[in-house]
């Protein structure tokens, strides 16, 4: 009795097959011999269809089970890729701010107005363009004191500041700030003669 069951699945399963692939293709004569030879052996040794039968369900299964885990991992990338884009766009959005607020010697594009502060046949600044990038405004005491730019030598910066002076800027002085904060009782001139 099971023998005549598993024969009319085969039989079914084959009808099955043929009505898809004749739908699919047609086939050519060598590839419906090699068909109707294979159908004969498994029409002999049910068994083996059966066992056949088993393996393809495994591997499908194996395969489903293995396309699911890809699903997940993708998933997973999909999501990981989406915070390092947003990470990405926010860091671009802070390095954006700070290039705005970095002082530069370039002017930006468009109109914009500058203060001369003298023409002079003479006198030769051009040395210290490259500590010039700043000028600072302070309130202190009600009052406002003015800094220009910055030195790490001592020396250049009393030669900036008697250039200075050249310019009838009198009360030009060199400050020093040590972290951030001014030390009051610098005297360049005390500095400079040790």
């Amino acid at each position: 009795m099971k023998l005549k069951q598993i024969l009319i699945t085969l039989v079914a399963l084959l009808f099955v097959c043929f009505a898809t692939v004749s739908e699919a293709q047609t086939l050519s004569k060598s590839e419906k011999k090699i068909l109707k030879k294979e159908l004969k052996t498994y029409k002999k040794n049910p068994e083996d269809y059966s066992s056949m039968k088993e393996r393809t369900k495994t591997q499908i299964q194996e395969l489903n089970d293995e396309v699911e885990s890809l699903k997940a991992k993708l998933a997973t990338s999909n999501k990981e890729t989406q915070n390092l884009s947003d990470r990405y766009a926010s860091l671009e959005m802070q390095y954006a701010k700070l290039k705005k607020s970095c002082v530069t010697s370039e002017l930006p594009v468009g109109t914009v107005y500058q203060v001369q502060m003298g023409y002079y046949e003479y006198l030769d600044l051009m040395s210290f363009n490259s500590k010039l990038k700043s000028v600072k405004a302070e309130e202190i005491d009600g009052g406002k004191r003015y800094i220009i730019g910055y030195f790490d030598d001592v020396m250049e910066a009393v030669q900036f500041s008697n250039d200075i002076k050249n310019l009838g800027i009198n009360d030009a002085f060199v400050t020093e700030y040590t972290n951030g904060k001014r030390n009051m009782n610098f005297d360049a001139l005390k500095s400079i003669s040790k």
